[in-house]
């Protein structure tokens, strides 16, 4: 099954000041925002729960407040009127206008996670880290795509990721990362440094880290003909490993209070 996982941070005075304006007064391209949340509802029926007033009120407050449904939504009318509407030729050409255009708006798509199935293997380390660590979320139900977490909730779950990534990489049990090359750069590699001394007398993590270690482990020396999310994390940890390391360097945690994991399956 398909699966599709992005991470977002917002700035709250942005959002307000210009994406609030321009989803109330006007078209971004074919069509306001209220038109396209009314046609979702008469696409979805019943079982959709967004509505334009609610998301617009939120935006106009605090977007840090906006859970997971309300933000794919809100993405989703984004890429449709902008990414492919409007600017559909000049992001053809250039990916990067992609970020362009989300900042403009406050919102800040901090890792777009690469395929199916690292978005099975990441999302299955924060399922695992939430059974030990229960974390403080915004959410419409039980059924919603995703979570709207607090920062430093965040940040201790992106921490316990950058650890399990590196212990999976410096093992050497990925064949095309054995232990004797660098899969870091200088930089990176001082980041992860830092992070191993600042937890490095947390008994009760740095267990966890080492039981799904070994659980990883074993799963993968297997050699299976089909491997699940588990053994897969092994091909996943450098992209989420590097990618984890740039989010730790652009949250500002006292600026950007929340952070949004849109997660659609």
């Amino acid at each position: 099954m398909s699966r599709n996982t992005y991470i977002y941070m917002f700035d709250k005075e942005t959002a307000s000041d210009v994406l609030y304006h321009d989803l109330k007064n006007k078209k971004l391209y074919n069509q306001t925002f209220k038109d396209f949340i009314a046609g979702r509802k008469a696409e979805l029926g019943q079982s959709y729960h967004c509505a334009s007033e609610q998301i617009l009120n939120i935006i106009k407050e605090n977007i840090n407040e906006i859970t997971a449904d309300e933000l794919f939504e809100l993405m989703y009318y984004l890429n449709e009127e902008l990414l492919y509407g409007k600017y559909n030729d000049e992001f053809k050409a250039d990916r990067n206008l992609q970020n362009t255009i989300y900042q403009k708006y406050g919102i800040t798509l901090l890792y777009e996670i690469p395929g199916t199935t690292t978005c099975y293997s990441y999302m299955f380390q924060y399922g695992n880290y939430t059974e030990y660590y229960p974390i403080e979320e915004i959410k419409f139900d039980k059924d919603e795509e995703g979570q709207n977490i607090c920062v430093k909730d965040f940040l201790r779950f992106n921490d316990y990721m950058i650890l399990m990534m590196n212990r999976i990489l410096s093992s050497g049990i990925n064949e095309y990362y054995p232990q004797s090359e660098s899969y870091l750069n200088e930089s990176e590699k001082d980041i992860v440094n830092e992070i191993i001394l600042k937890h490095q007398n947390d008994e009760y993590l740095l267990n966890i880290i080492e039981q799904e270690f070994n659980f990883i482990k074993s799963s993968y020396d297997e050699k299976k003909e089909y491997y699940s999310a588990v053994e897969n994390t092994v091909y996943c940890a450098v992209n989420i490993l590097s990618n984890s390391i740039l989010m730790k360097l652009k949250i500002n945690p006292e600026k950007n209070t929340r952070i949004v994991i849109v997660d659609s399956l």
